[in-house]
């Protein structure tokens, strides 16, 4: 699992984490499940945020699967620096996932990603072109359980 914390003073935050899991509950195929948590608050003090509040509150976090061709998707643009849009419906929620590449203030390359549900719940955090590596090499290390999975469920010959 990969995770990525971005406090701020201003309460506005987000966590976001990767993880692999199974397709549902009659497969063992891989697939990445994403979280996102929106910073519950902030320590001036520690200078530090907490998001642990706002875990388990469906109004405050999301969690979201990804396919094969969505984790291809995003691989591409981020070894391309280009933008990556996926759409999710499921039951009520409409959810928009965008990558967007962008140039920081100081000229740094970037990304912004960005998690809305149902226009409303945002989820975000801008991602340092190492933090979108480690994604890359995530997704890609996932691909290949997946494709070994698939490997060892084809009938021997």
């Amino acid at each position: 699992m990969i995770q990525f914390y971005k406090p701020n003073k201003a309460n506005t935050g987000n966590a976001f984490g990767f993880r692999m899991g199974t397709k549902n509950q009659q497969s063992e195929e891989p697939c990445v499940y994403m979280t996102a948590v929106n910073q519950h608050s902030w320590d001036d003090k520690k200078r530090t945020g907490s998001f642990s509040k706002n875990a388990q509150d469906p109004e405050k976090s999301i969690l979201v699967k990804f396919n094969e061709n969505e984790l291809c998707g995003f691989i591409y643009a981020i070894e391309n620096y280009e933008k990556f849009n996926a759409y999710h419906s499921f039951e009520d929620n409409n959810t928009s996932i965008v990558l967007s590449p962008y140039q920081k203030k100081n000229g740094e390359k970037a990304f912004s990603f960005t998690v809305t549900r149902n226009s409303t719940q945002k989820f975000g955090m801008g991602l340092e072109l190492h933090e979108a590596c480690l994604i890359v090499q995530y997704f890609k290390f996932v691909l290949n359980k997946l494709f070994q999975y698939r490997e060892s469920q084809k009938p021997k010959k």
